[in-house]
C-alpha cells in the first residue's frame, strides 16, 4: 500500500512539474500593427503573420516544444501594455540604444545577448529638392515626416524644443506619399523599412533621393526582447539558437527574404 501511495505521489509531482514547464514555455508574442514592416508583417485581419522577427520566432518554436500566442496592436497600445506588464511572458524585439529613452526602457530592459541584425536610417527627400542634409542643423525649421508614436535617437530633443517640425504618419506608404505631395520636407526611417515599403507598394523610387544619416540618427542593433516572467534558461537557449542560425546562414536567409 505504501509503495502504491509513493508511486501516486511521484506521479502527481511529475505531472505538476510538467504542468509548470508547459506554462513556462508558453509565450505571448507582441506585434506592432502596420508600422513595423519588414520586422513584423500582419494581414488586415491579423490571421497571417510574417516578417524577420516573426520568422525567427517561428523557427525557434520549431526547435523547442514551446508555444506562443500572438497579439497584434497599434504601437502606442503595444508600448502601454509592455509598460503596464499586462503580459509578463511577452517576447518581441528591441534595441540597447532605445534604453536611453526612459519612456521605452520597459521594452528594452531584457534583450537577447545576440543581436539579430543591424539597422541604419535613411533620409528621403524629393528628387527635385536641391537641399543637402549633412548635419542636424540642416533639418532645423524643416517638416520631418516620422512614423506616429516612434522615437528617433538624435532627433527627439530638437522635436521637443520645436526646432524640428514633426509630421506624423501612420505607415511607411502614407509617409512616402506625404513626402511626394510636399506635405513634408523629408522622411526619416530605417533603411530596411523604406526599401520594403517601396517594393511592396510599387512606389517609384526614382522620385526620391536617399541619404544615409548615421551622423544624425545612429545605426542600431535589433535584438529579441523579453518580459520579466520568461525563464532565463529559455533566454539562454534562444541565444544559443541565434548563434547556430547565424553560423548556418538561416538568419541571413530570413533577412534576405524581406529585402
Amino acid at each position: 500500500m505504501k509503495l502504491i501511495n509513493s508511486f501516486i505521489n511521484i506521479t502527481i509531482l511529475l505531472l505538476c512539474i510538467m504542468s509548470l514547464q508547459a506554462r513556462a514555455h508558453h509565450l505571448t508574442y507582441l506585434m506592432i500593427a502596420n508600422q513595423a514592416e519588414p520586422f513584423q508583417i500582419n494581414t488586415a485581419d491579423h490571421q497571417f503573420n510574417s516578417g524577420i522577427i516573426s520568422d525567427v520566432i517561428n523557427q525557434l518554436a520549431s526547435k523547442k516544444p514551446f508555444t506562443f500566442t500572438t497579439h497584434v496592436m497599434p504601437y502606442k497600445r503595444y508600448a502601454h501594455e509592455i509598460e503596464k506588464q499586462t503580459y509578463k511572458n511577452w517576447i518581441s524585439y528591441g534595441s540597447p540604444l532605445w534604453r536611453k529613452n526612459t519612456g521605452f526602457r520597459d521594452q528594452n530592459d531584457r534583450l537577447s545577448k545576440q543581436a539579430l541584425f543591424r539597422a541604419s536610417h535613411l533620409l528621403v527627400q524629393r528628387n527635385n529638392d536641391t537641399q543637402h542634409y549633412a548635419r542636424i542643423d540642416d533639418l532645423l525649421g524643416k517638416r520631418v515626416i516620422l512614423l506616429k508614436g516612434f522615437d528617433y535617437p538624435g532627433l527627439t530633443p530638437y522635436i521637443a524644443s520645436g526646432k524640428i517640425n514633426k509630421v506624423e504618419s501612420n505607415s511607411h506608404q502614407s509617409a512616402l506619399n506625404a513626402l511626394k505631395n510636399s506635405r513634408g520636407d523629408v522622411f526619416i526611417e530605417m533603411e530596411s523599412r523604406i526599401r520594403y515599403a517601396i517594393k511592396q507598394h510599387n512606389i517609384d523610387q526614382s522620385a526620391f533621393k536617399y541619404t544615409d544619416i548615421a551622423h544624425i540618427t545612429p545605426s542600431l542593433n535589433i535584438h529579441l526582447a523579453y518580459g520579466d516572467d520568461i525563464d532565463q534558461a529559455m533566454i539562454d537557449w534562444i541565444d544559443d539558437q541565434i548563434v547556430i542560425m547565424k553560423a548556418t546562414g538561416k538568419l541571413e536567409a530570413i533577412i534576405t527574404r524581406y529585402q
